[in-house]
């Protein structure tokens, strides 16, 4: 770093400056034990034997259903939807048995809620059971359900039609909104194990896509998924309590989070049981909110993360206020370690990167923070962004061992230099505009103990009057080959 380079960090009381040594020598990210089994084919059930009809007008549940249960009385096997247009409510996997939906044939979430079967409350996390879980993501009404079942699968290369549009209330200007019950998770797994979810389409979820929930040796390859950008709580995958997990080759297009780590738990459980061993690799995603995220939903530990191989191409809109690309927070009182976001190309997303410790502190009677360690981010390039990437920790409760190594911000810029306070805001929400302005073009880091940074770039685009870094209560920082500058006009 030259001089030029430090006159523009400005770095706010910061207690020592030495080289340091990060304590991840225990850190083993590589998902141990997430092979996962395929599900035995003992034969093979059509369920045009069954009499399901396939012209999407009439109901095809009780057929299809019936389908999975034969298939299962024999030991398991494929049930197979071959072609058309499959109407249908809630439908059951048993143990051993892999729904097979080939190219031309479409199973369609029936537009009315009463042909789905509503799941006990307590297998909705109870932190959701309010009164008003439907007009949030996660409900007890879904179209493919399974609860302590092993050896399950979806595949085919045919098409999954949450018929979303069905369940909403369009809006000529702002999000749609959903006043009554719909089916989401659209496919949820609770407390179940080797379960696999290959080369599938599934378009139009009328909330949640994709939800495993206290399960385990999970894969999920090849999946399409194209969810309306208006929609509410359109998350493509949301991998919830559970472990053993890998999410590889996915092309997604979500109204919300695209790919969402949480730990929420159900029955009441406290803590809940953590997510851990997951690694998310060569997905290409779109939303006009987070990429990939942690949280919030942080009850739970979190801990042995990779995301690899990443385009994050953002989609922003007037509906919905400033996020970030990459979201990652600890806030309800749970540990957080062992995490390396890697690979990752980010366009047009309000803010690359935020990391936060909070003390939101949901399910704690008095809250109290968790602890967030471990974190390594590399190899991420970012273009378009107009709000800073922010790193922070809380006051007597620091984020410890973060690495930031070759990374390339180029923002918008044209801000003021600004001196006003920035606010802890403790107990808020945890999200990339919660601070209100930040004193940084490029990255603002607070509260943080081992801080190291090699090759960093911090560029705007227009020209700005705050320094691209500012550090603030950082401790044991190791700063290598920082740069900043103005680009030239185009």
């Amino acid at each position: 770093m030259d001089r030029g380079d430090l006159a523009r960090l400005a770095l706010t009381g910061m207690r020592s400056w030495s080289v340091l040594v990060l304590g991840l020598a225990s850190m083993a990210l590589a998902p141990a034990g997430t092979a996962v089994a395929q599900p035995p084919v003992a034969g093979t059930c059509d369920v045009a034997r069954y009499a399901a009809p396939s012209d999407g007008r009439k109901l095809a549940t009780a057929a299809i259903q019936k389908a999975i249960d034969s298939c299962a009385a024999q030991g398991g096997g494929v049930v197979l939807l071959a072609r058309g247009t499959f109407l249908s409510g809630t439908i059951v996997l048993r143990d051993n048995i892999t729904l097979r939906i080939l190219p031309g044939a479409t199973l369609l979430a029936s537009p009315r809620i009463e042909d789905f079967t509503p799941f006990p409350a307590e297998d909705v996390p109870a932190i959701m059971v309010d009164g008003s879980t439907q007009n949030k993501g996660n409900g007890p009404y879904h179209l493919i359900h399974a609860d302590g079942a092993r050896n399950i699968a979806i595949d085919g290369g045919g098409t999954i039609d949450g018929n979303g549009e069905a369940y909403w209330d369009k809006d000529p200007v702002r999000f749609f909104v959903s006043r009554r019950p719909r089916p989401t998770p659209l496919i949820e797994f609770v407390a179940s194990e080797h379960i696999r979810i290959e080369n599938i389409t599934i378009r139009d979820a009328a909330g949640w896509t994709i939800h495993p929930l206290e399960s385990s040796d999970i894969r999920i390859a090849g999946v399409t998924i194209r969810n309306e950008g208006r929609g509410p709580n359109t998350d493509a995958i949301n991998i919830d309590s559970s472990h053993n997990v890998l999410v590889s080759d996915a092309n997604i297009v979500a109204g919300d989070d695209c790919v969402v780590l949480k730990t929420t738990g159900r029955r009441g459980q406290r803590p809940p049981p953590p997510t851990y061993n997951v690694k998310v690799s060569g997905v290409v995603c779109s939303s006009d909110d987070q990429g990939i995220k942690i949280g919030t939903e942080s009850l739970g530990d979190f801990r042995d993360i990779i995301f690899d191989n990443i385009l994050i191409y953002h989609n922003p809109s007037l509906y919905r206020g400033p996020t970030a690309a990459i979201s990652l927070s600890m806030v309800d009182g749970a540990r957080f370690e062992n995490v390396i976001v890697s690979n990752v190309v980010i366009r047009d997303a309000a803010t690359p990167l935020f990391l936060r410790l909070g003390n939101r502190g949901r399910g704690q009677a008095t809250p109290v923070p968790g602890s967030l360690r471990g974190v390594i981010f590399s190899n991420i390039i970012a273009t378009g962004g107009s709000l800073a990437s922010s790193i922070t920790g809380l006051p007597g409760h620091k984020l410890r061992g973060v690495t930031l190594r070759d990374i390339d911000f180029t923002m918008k810029g044209g801000g003021e230099a600004m001196t006003a306070a920035v606010p802890e805001a403790e107990g808020d929400y945890p999200h990339a505009p919660m601070f209100g302005p930040l004193p940084a073009s490029g990255l603002y880091v607070r509260h943080v103990d081992g801080l190291m940074m090699q090759n960093v770039r911090l560029r705007t685009e227009a020209r700005d009057g705050r320094p691209a870094l500012v550090l603030d209560d950082v401790t044991g920082a190791d700063l290598d080959a920082i740069s900043e500058r103005n680009l030239p006009p185009r």
